[in-house]
């Protein structure tokens, strides 16, 4: 389920290729982190991934807050995969104080693993 999720965020892009090493890294946060989603955000989940320029954005979230663990860094092939940890409060908090980083995020992201998308998504339509 995860691979056909990621196959269709990446479809006609430049990265298909990169869909096993993408799967890997997403697997291995699930194992180690539990999270309760993750989601592709910004220029690949917009259809507007370049190579050489663009990231892969990851946000996690996960139920408690990890402390000073937020980021990860990793790459496929020349491409960097920025993993940005947070915890389902400090998302609902980020979105009631207007960061549109994460209100981005999840309204043009796409869930990979997960199911509360929705739930935030009713959230931010009632704050906006």
């Amino acid at each position: 389920m995860l691979e056909e999720r990621l196959k269709r965020i990446v479809k006609g892009t430049v990265i298909e290729g990169y869909v096993k090493d993408l799967e890997s890294i997403i697997e291995e946060i699930i194992f180690k982190y539990r999270p309760l989603s993750i989601i592709i955000a910004g220029s690949l989940a917009k259809g507007k991934f370049v190579v050489g320029l663009s990231d892969i954005d990851v946000i996690v979230i996960t139920r408690e807050d990890l402390g000073k663990n937020r980021f990860m860094l990793k790459a496929i092939g020349n491409t960097d995969v920025e993993i940005t940890f947070l915890s389902i409060d400090e998302v609902f908090h980020a979105i009631r104080i207007g960061n549109q980083f994460i209100i981005d995020a999840i309204i043009s992201g796409k869930e990979v693993y997960g199911n509360i998308k929705n739930e935030i998504l009713k959230h931010i339509s009632k704050l906006h």
